[in-house]
């Protein structure tokens, strides 16, 4: 009966351990999620900074948009070049650096 009590206590102690750690790690991690959203906050006020410094913040992805590549002037809409985000291509057609581009 004494072996029975030892190991139920034994095990309500490693159990507590469990959860402090698990409690700890839940409020780094709870911590870093507020700098991640943070910066991300951040850097989207600045993507909106460059728009209007550089190009149009009211660009939309129904625009057309004619490009010469290789002497050649291809229209696409901006929505289809801009499709997968994060891209060069994305970022180059969001709008975001139309009074940069180069014309020819």
């Amino acid at each position: 009966m004494e072996a029975l009590k030892r190991d139920r206590a034994v095990r309500d102690n490693t159990w507590r351990e469990h959860v402090s750690t698990y409690e700890q790690k839940v409020g780094v991690l709870d911590k870093e999620l507020e700098n991640i959203n943070r910066e991300f906050e951040r850097l989207k006020q600045k993507k909106l900074k460059l728009a209007e410094t550089h190009g149009h913040k009211n660009a939309n992805e129904n625009d057309l948009i004619e490009i010469n590549a290789g002497g050649r002037v291809i229209t696409a809409n901006r929505g289809a070049l801009t499709y997968q985000k994060g891209t060069m291509l994305e970022a180059l057609f969001s709008g975001r650096w139309d009074k940069e581009i180069q014309r020819d």
